[in-house]
């Protein structure tokens, strides 16, 4: 990272705040698994729908730093890693939709079996691209692999 960047701690404590809003999201998700498939106590529609949205909230926040952020850095340090950033972004909207079409299909439907399916193949989706994005990030930052 060059001196004249915006951000001033440097490549590493960016990263890791990175690091730690991704740990969140994953936290919020396994969160939601648990309850899901808790075969002693069933979450209640409302309150999975509520949990849907603010799981939605924090992913457009994390999305958004990382896009204004992390990604116009990684394109102000390597500016032939741009067109990548755009991918990224196309999947973080990818990301949002499937979540949105669980929160409309909740809306319609109880909490079936095929939804739970459901909501564990966007869990994976997430990981995914969680996994992509963290070397992605560590290249465009020239950080270490991990």
């Amino acid at each position: 990272m060059t001196s004249d960047s915006y951000l001033t701690g440097g490549n590493r404590p960016f990263y890791l705040h990175f690091e730690f809003e991704h740990e969140g999201l994953d936290c919020a998700v396994h969160d939601l698994q648990r309850c899901l498939h808790d075969t002693k106590k069933s979450i209640a529609k409302a309150q999975l729908s509520r949990r849907l949205t603010q799981l939605r909230d924090l992913m457009t926040k994390h999305f958004h730093e990382e896009e204004e952020g992390c990604f116009d850095e990684i394109c102000a340090q390597h500016p032939h890693m741009c067109p990548a950033t755009r991918q990224m972004e196309l999947s973080h909207k990818l990301l949002l939709s499937q979540l949105d079409g669980l929160a409309r299909d909740l809306e319609v439907h109880s909490v079936t079996e095929d939804w739970k399916e459901e909501f564990d193949a966007f869990a994976v989706e997430m990981n995914k691209h969680k996994e992509e994005e963290q070397a992605f990030v560590r290249r465009g930052l020239d950080l270490p692999e991990e």
